[in-house]
């Protein structure tokens, strides 16, 4: 591309320059030519009336000149004009045309004689020398060389221009090309996984534009490549963990069906054995459903209606007293506002899930749940915060991945599943809503979520 463009650019600057070369050239040959003409035009004249002056001294009025006079006056006038150049004639003609004056009469041509070129002007005498024809002839051959060598002159310094031209064209058209050569080596490297290449290009011209909206576009292709490497990390992780959350359950149902099969059981162990088999296969069930309603939520539309969070909280709080009462924790319900534009059994869903998480890491007697709304900004506030164990600072990006769970509760037994937070994510997604988690190790975790509706 470089090598076509200073191509193309350098012949359309010589053919423009020769051009206008060869249009000074002529404009000059013929301004030069024209002004050599007019000057022998006014030499021929000024020849003429002398020579007219003199023939009349010598003729009379009669215009008889003798023959020896007349040669003694040519070799005078021949001797002096030689000097500058010029030779010319006088031709007696009886029979020439009589009535012409100088101006009329005069003829100029150019000839080529005995290897010398000439202005040749011709004309007659005015009368009563009108028989005498004088023919005026100006040696033009070391004018025509001068003005060739001027030519000469011009041709080489437009080849010397051209050739000057040629290097700094090149220079230009390097500098020009070099961002783009940038350019070029950056996608290169993009389109070969190195989506960390930039462009830094100086000054405010459209080449440095171009590299910023390079850039911009290698940072957004960074983006999403990064973000589908994450996206492609986490449906790994989401089929790592619900493999293992199958095969646990899995394991024991198996072992322990197998174990009534071919061991002769009592009728209080058999009983016993097909509870826990039972147990395993609702904890898949919730898994199931859980996934179910994953799925089902990812496209939702919620009916919204007009919530009482009084009574939200109510029915919450008669939902987990139970649970509340058996591990001796206390649970408080706050609110300073009155309406939730959402949908009450989806809230109420998520609410659940967070004061079980809640209660899952408080130690009994010990722990304390608060359920709070508030208006902030004209925006309603949901949050349930505990007092329990808190969430390492690792952890807090990945709890609400599918099947993620914190190291320390699973150390503490089955925990769930962990799609708890999963699903209040997705819950507060459809509503428009945005959900963050706060914790701190050893002092308790707060959940958030802001219905940026009314």
């Amino acid at each position: 591309m470089r090598i076509k463009t200073y191509l193309a650019t350098y012949l359309l600057f010589l053919l423009v320059l020769f051009s206008c070369f060869g249009i000074v050239s002529a404009y000059m040959t013929r301004t030069q030519i024209n002004m050599y003409i007019e000057k022998c035009a006014r030499e021929f004249d000024t020849i003429a009336h002398t020579l007219f002056r003199d023939l009349f001294v010598l003729g009379g009025n009669d215009g008889m000149v003798y023959s020896r006079d007349l040669d003694r006056l040519l070799e005078d006038y021949a001797a002096y004009y030689r000097q500058h150049n010029i030779r010319f004639n006088v031709t007696y003609m009886p029979s020439y045309e009589q009535g012409y004056t100088i101006q009329t009469d005069m003829k100029i041509t150019f000839v080529y004689q005995e290897g010398e070129h000439y202005i040749h002007i011709v004309g007659a005498l005015q009368e009563p020398f009108s028989s005498f024809r004088l023919d005026y002839y100006y040696s033009m051959t070391e004018n025509l060389a001068q003005m060739r060598s001027i030519q000469n002159m011009l041709l080489l310094i437009c080849v010397a221009f051209s050739i000057i031209t040629a290097c700094v064209l090149y220079l230009v058209l390097l500098r020009i090309f070099k961002p783009l050569s940038i350019v070029s080596k950056a996608s290169e490297k993009i389109a070969d996984g190195d989506y960390s290449e930039r462009i830094y290009i100086k000054g405010e011209n459209e080449i440095s534009l171009v590299a910023n909206n390079f850039n911009r576009m290698a940072q957004e292709i960074e983006a999403q490549i990064q973000l589908l490497e994450e996206e492609s990390d986490a449906k790994q992780r989401f089929i790592d963990n619900f493999a293992h959350e199958i095969r646990t359950p899995l394991t024991s149902i198996y072992g322990n069906a197998e174990y009534m099969q071919k061991a002769s059981l009592e009728e209080g162990e058999v009983i016993e054995y097909a509870q826990f088999i039972m147990d395993k296969a609702n904890y898949m069930k919730q898994i199931a459903n859980s996934l179910l309603q994953l799925a089902t939520l990812r496209n939702y539309k919620p009916i919204k209606t007009n919530i009482q969070i009084q009574q939200l909280f109510g029915d919450v709080k008669s939902t987990v007293s139970k649970n509340a009462n058996e591990q001796k924790l206390k649970f408080i319900c706050e609110s300073d506002t009155d309406i939730l534009y959402a949908q009450e059994d989806l809230v109420k869903s998520l609410l659940l899930n967070l004061c079980f998480n809640a209660f899952k890491a408080c130690t009994a007697n010990e722990g304390i749940i608060y359920l709070k709304a508030k208006s902030q900004n004209g925006h309603i506030e949901l949050s349930v915060t505990d007092n329990g164990r808190g969430i390492p600072a690792g952890s807090l990006s990945k709890v609400i991945e599918p099947f993620y769970q914190v190291s320390n509760s699973r150390s503490q037994g089955h925990a769930g599943a962990g799609l708890g937070l999963t699903l209040c994510k997705q819950i507060a997604e459809v509503h428009g809503a945005k959900m963050s988690i706060e914790s701190v190790l050893g002092e308790g975790t707060s959940v958030k979520i802001e219905f940026t509706t009314s």
